[in-house]
């Protein structure tokens, strides 16, 4: 229902068109994404490109690996790694394992930390898939809906109701909590020109250039914030989350939550089969800036990678550097060039250094944790 917060081209970028993925490039998602390069698509069109990526490399993978459910994942003594099922039954052996589970919207914990009803409290997900018809009711008998976040979803979740509704939304009818708010541009020269508006976040990433990369609003979501900013949207209105009012939440009818994710962990054990503590911070598993998964002790877990949402690097300012272009570029990069550099280092009469997506990959292993 709603836009990438990314231009279409930042699903392309980091996709090689020589190797395994030729056909899914010439389809038509990709072809559509290659037509809007610089604009903002229906993610259903993202997600339709990576459906074809994924059909890539399941064609390549054994057939019992595809949609295996991956319940756990153990250590041997001799540092390799095995997933095993529900029952125990093991699925894999390797001496490295990725773990790409995803994240979750832990609604809650947040319910919990806010004192409110679970019932209550509506992940962002949930709305923009479509789940409107109970919070456009409870707006339209004179209700409140709060949203919590400052996020592309915060923002998507309000447009989408102020969309269903139009004049029957009432002026106020929702409150945005956010801790900050945050304009994307394409660089120092768009943001100047804006410079008045009081977003109060202005990071510039040192790679590209661009202003708020990993955290700003753009298309839709952008749009929106601007014109409650100007004072021309009254049917919304922005709560700073260290000065709003307590009960701005717990009055609410219902909250959408916006405020992140947690990652969707797979359990992990040592070799004796006792429970490996994870590195965690605000509900995600770390990892260092070579993608590999620490310890609650902040240590390395040697073979253990983590890539995608639940396990994103931080960049130089602490924000998550999320985006299909960076989890299936650099991170992937740092994984594959990482893999192959200590496998070399086994190998007699190895010397070379090349970068990482210049080497040959082994067939892809799929997993879906339960």
């Amino acid at each position: 229902l709603i836009e990438s917060n990314s231009a279409a081209a930042d699903f392309l970028c980091a996709v090689d068109p020589a190797g395994a993925f030729t056909e899914p490039l010439a389809g038509p998602a990709a072809r559509l994404l290659r037509e809007r390069a610089d604009r903002h698509v229906p993610l259903a069109v993202a997600g339709a490109f990576l459906d074809d990526l994924a059909q890539a490399v399941a064609e390549t993978a054994p057939d019992n690996m595809i949609r295996a459910d991956v319940a756990s994942l153990r250590r041997g003594a001799d540092g390799a790694w095995t997933s095993s099922t529900a029952d125990g039954r093991p699925l894999v052996t390797s001496r490295f394992a990725v773990l790409a589970t995803g994240g979750h919207e832990d609604t809650a914990r947040t319910a919990r930390g806010y004192g409110i009803s679970p019932s209550r409290v509506l992940p962002s997900g949930e709305v923009l898939s479509g789940g409107l018809t109970h919070l456009a009711g409870r707006l339209r008998a004179g209700g409140r809906i709060a949203v919590l976040g400052g996020s592309h979803s915060a923002f998507a979740a309000a447009a989408l109701l102020l969309d269903c509704l139009g004049d029957q939304a009432p002026r106020h009818g929702i409150h945005l909590v956010h801790r900050t708010l945050a304009l994307g541009h394409p660089g120092h020269r768009e943001a100047d020109v804006q410079a008045d508006v009081p977003a109060m976040s202005w990071e510039t990433c040192p790679e590209t250039g661009v202003v708020n990369r990993f955290h700003g609003l753009r298309g839709v979501a952008r749009e929106l914030c601007l014109r409650v900013l100007d004072g021309s949207e009254d049917r919304l209105v922005f709560h700073d989350g260290t000065y709003a009012p307590p009960d701005i939440l717990t009055r609410a009818d219902l909250v959408i939550h916006a405020a992140g994710y947690c990652t969707r962990q797979v359990p992990v054990y040592d070799a004796d089969g006792c429970p490996v503590p994870l590195g965690r911070s605000k509900g995600t598993v770390v990892v260092d800036d070579e993608c590999r998964v620490t310890g609650a002790d902040g240590a390395v877990i040697p073979g253990l990678f983590g890539l995608g949402l639940g396990y994103a690097r931080r960049d130089a300012y602490g924000r998550r550097r999320v985006g299909v272009n960076v989890f299936h570029g650099t991170d992937a990069d740092h994984i594959v060039y990482a893999v192959s550099s200590m496998s070399r280092l086994r190998t007699p009469g190895s010397a070379s250094r090349c970068r990482a997506k210049q080497q040959p990959r082994a067939p892809a292993r799929v997993f879906r944790a339960t």
